[in-house]
């Protein structure tokens, strides 16, 4: 935009007026509210006072009155003057010949510079001007006259290359892959798009709104590549900094193809597990009980293939939950073992209930045991896990074929596995009723049983609590720490109730005396009685 289209004001208008018209301005335009609007006002405000200045150190010196012509004599015109009688109902024809007077007559430079301006601020009627401009003039190229306003320049640069992008850019948001190509293919009716200069932007322009793009379209790439010579070899025209990311895009069908393939696969390696865990046909809640069992080297696959996915292929991201790559993250650090620690606690409380349970024994000596088995049984739980998932891994493709035929596997990705899953439990289990009493086993079973079924309900992952709504896990969190008070309350209880007083367990006065004497002596025959004792101890 010119400055004259800034102001408001003609090109022919003088000094004073564009002072008093920008005094004008100044009321409207703040700078305290609108700090840009501002500048930009005054900045067209400089150039077009710069502007008047020019004007006028070149206008020829005008004659004193003394020495005023005659009637007969003809008034020197101005260059500008020149040049609007020249430009007075001029058609595109005559183009060639008034600029030829223009030279004749010393004001070529004016005549080219209001050609310019006419351009600029009427790009709609000024395409015939142009291309004569781009073709006598050499506009836009390397051979264009240095000492033209640079504002007016940039201006009309501006201009063309938003004629050059909006089709292209229209095509590929509207995904119309004929479109973009025809748009292309009118790039030759652009002659100033043959310059380096313009040749090289226009490249790069290309290069990243490819790159950029979520829609992509093999027939748009390889038009590109042979219309702007990008290839795999050393004379490749596309920039360095996005050839790779246009090649992995290129080659995406083949990269999606490979990952879902390794997807439907026996999961053997962690390039299996994790390209299983983004992209199987699995509901949120098949992707959860899948990632319980996960490794290191299963979740750094699993970044991998999500930065991937995030980075290169956004069409395939906004199909997964949440339309993010990354909708596992809080489950790589969770703590997954916490059924097993859950069943183990329960199954030891239950066995030393039925084991110790009675009235030779005190509740807190049941309690205690139960505390004691839970430490030991709870590591060896975990020992057994961390050895046991190697294993189980190794044995996936046998563990897949075996778990088919279990009754309640008639769902693909189930989330109990014969191997990974149930003989571990049943070891354990095993382990529990042997050692502690058949209660345990049963115990520990039913709480994995409960667990299982309660991880069976369907999780949305736009409302999963563990990431949407904290509320629910401080809730139960706060629950434990209460009932975890409430059992050290209760445990201090029994402690206080089974201390021995300041008297139990101490012999009376009279034993300690009868025990310097000799035994025959009277006094000392007849043995102490439980009140002797056992004295009670005096209420305050």
């Amino acid at each position: 935009m010119s400055c004259w289209t800034l102001l408001g004001l003609p090109a022919t208008a003088d000094t004073r007026t564009i002072k008093r018209h920008y005094a004008r301005l100044l009321k409207q335009t703040r700078p305290d509210e609108d700090p840009q609007g501002f500048q930009r006002l005054r900045e067209a405000y400089e150039v077009a006072l710069a502007h008047k200045e020019w004007e006028q150190q070149h206008e020829p010196a005008q004659p004193v009155a003394s020495q005023a012509p005659s009637d007969s004599e003809p008034q020197a015109l101005s260059a500008l003057q020149r040049v609007a009688v020249l430009l007075k109902e001029l058609h595109v024809d005559q183009l060639d010949l008034r600029y030829q007077q223009a030279q004749e007559q010393a004001c070529a430079y004016e005549f080219e510079l209001a050609l310019l301006r006419y351009c600029v601020e009427r790009p709609a009627q000024a395409g015939a001007v142009l291309h004569w401009g781009f073709e006598h003039l050499h506009w836009m190229s390397a051979w264009q006259r240095l000492d033209l306003p640079e504002y007016l320049v940039l201006e009309l640069q501006q201009q063309l290359y938003q004629q050059v992008q909006a089709p292209l850019v229209a095509a590929l948001q509207a995904r119309d892959e004929t479109a973009f190509l025809q748009a292309y293919a009118q790039r030759s009716a652009h002659p100033w798009l043959l310059h380096l200069q313009h040749r090289q932007w226009f490249n790069h322009w290309l290069a990243q709104l490819l790159a950029d793009s979520p829609y992509w379209s093999v027939a748009i790439f390889q038009a590109l590549c042979a219309g702007q010579g990008w290839r795999s070899a050393a004379d490749n025209n596309c920039p360095e900094v996005f050839w790779p990311r246009l090649l992995k895009r290129h080659q995406a069908p083949l990269f999606l193809a490979r990952q879902r393939q390794l997807a439907s696969e026996p999961p053997s390696t962690p390039e299996h597990r994790a390209a299983r865990l983004l992209l199987a046909p699995l509901s949120f809640g098949q992707r959860r009980a899948w990632a319980r069992h996960l490794g290191s080297p299963d979740w750094q696959a699993c970044h991998k293939l999500a930065a991937s996915l995030a980075a290169d292929y956004p069409g395939v991201a906004a199909e997964m939950p949440a339309s993010n790559p990354y909708f596992w993250r809080d489950w790589e650090h969770a703590i997954n073992s916490w059924p097993m620690l859950l069943g183990v606690l329960l199954a030891c409380l239950v066995g030393a209930a039925g084991q110790y349970g009675g009235p030779d024994n005190s509740p807190w000596e049941v309690v205690g045991v139960a505390l004691v088995w839970s430490l030991c049984f709870c590591a060896a739980g975990e020992g057994l896990q961390r050895l046991w998932r190697p294993l189980s891994q190794r044995l996936w493709q046998w563990d897949e074929r075996l778990s088919r035929r279990l009754p309640w596997r008639q769902a693909p990705y189930h989330s109990m596995q014969l191997i990974r899953d149930l003989l571990p439990a049943a070891l354990l289990g095993g382990l529990l009723g042997g050692v502690i009493h058949p209660l345990a086993t049963v115990t520990y079973l039913a709480t994995l049983l409960l667990v299982a079924l309660g991880r069976q309900r369907r999780i949305d992952p736009l409302s999963a609590w563990q990431r949407i709504n904290p509320w629910p896990r401080r809730l139960l969190l706060g629950t434990a720490l209460i009932l975890l008070v409430g059992a050290l309350a209760t445990f201090k209880w029994f402690d206080e109730r089974h201390t021995a007083g300041r008297y139990q367990g101490l012999q009376p006065w009279t034993e300690r005396l009868c025990a310097r004497m000799p035994a025959d002596v009277a006094e000392c025959a007849a043995p102490a009685t439980e009140e002797q004792w056992y004295p009670k101890e005096p209420r305050p």
